[in-house]
């Protein structure tokens, strides 16, 4: 079967697509609908010499410096109104900014941190003052514990030998009226315990050195953990003596009122 005698070739090299609309740029040449979207931006006449031809009424070309893409789209900068191409559009600034501009560029975008940062803070400062409230009342002693567990979990430190689920956790306050946030294995003495208290808040320890004061555990001023520094710290959690994440205070105290 022969082909009519209809339609026209496309002329770009390796194409030769026969098309029976062909699109005709003004050089006189004939294209596909897709070669002639590419050809019609730039003509290529007499040996491959690049001449810029009307075969566009409106071709936008990049207006950064260096840059010599052209668009059949215009790509406008919202400011200068000028085109930019794609490449350009975003990172181009048409008018240099002052150090004031981005100082409050900067205030803008931080704004929402900070606003989250108060209302957090705000928040942390009334759990802090329920669950002390709480502490006041032997009925809520337990629950007030339980979620100051949940605060000290996520900033305690203490040895990472310790398996999870051998770790208890205290807010120690120290002598100088600081608190940290540190955890023991429940499987130690409380001499082992109270020394890693002192490595952990960075406390002089001579509890084994005679006639230096000795650093002990109190659960007030006065309410000493244990004075003696061989029991478990398992056996006072189950007595209740203690409580995993309640307050603990650690000071120093005389030879004469220590029972070893």
């Amino acid at each position: 079967m022969e082909f009519p005698s209809i339609g026209v070739q496309c002329t770009q090299e390796n194409c030769k697509q026969l098309d029976f609309l062909p699109q005709v740029c003004s050089c006189g040449k004939s294209f596909c609908l897709e070669h002639f979207q590419a050809h019609s931006l730039i003509c290529h006449v007499k040996d491959n010499i690049v001449t810029e031809l009307n075969c566009i009424d409106n071709i936008y070309v990049c207006s950064e410096k260096g840059c010599s893409d052209r668009s059949i789209v215009p790509l406008l900068c919202q400011n200068c109104k000028k085109h930019f191409c794609i490449q350009h559009r975003h990172i181009a600034e048409c008018t240099p900014k002052t150090d004031e501009q981005y100082k409050q560029e900067r205030q803008k975008l931080a704004a929402p941190v900070e606003q989250f940062n108060l209302a957090k803070a705000n928040v942390d400062k009334e759990i802090s003052k329920n669950i002390e409230d709480a502490k006041k009342n032997d009925k809520k002693r337990k629950m007030a514990c339980k979620v100051q567990l949940m605060r000290l979990k996520n900033k305690a430190i203490g040895p990472k030998s310790i398996p999870s689920t051998d770790r208890v956790y205290f807010n120690i306050i120290s002598p100088s009226k600081s608190e940290k946030a540190v955890f023991v294995s429940k499987l130690w003495s409380v001499g082992r315990a109270i020394d890693a208290i002192a490595e952990e808040c960075k406390l002089q320890n001579n509890n084994n050195r005679s006639g230096e004061l000795k650093l002990r555990l109190f659960k007030t001023d006065k309410n000493i953990v244990s004075h003696v520094m061989s029991n478990s710290m398992k056996d006072l959690l189950q007595n209740e003596i203690i409580i995993d994440g309640e307050d603990l205070i650690i000071k120093y105290v005389n030879d004469s009122s220590v029972i070893s």
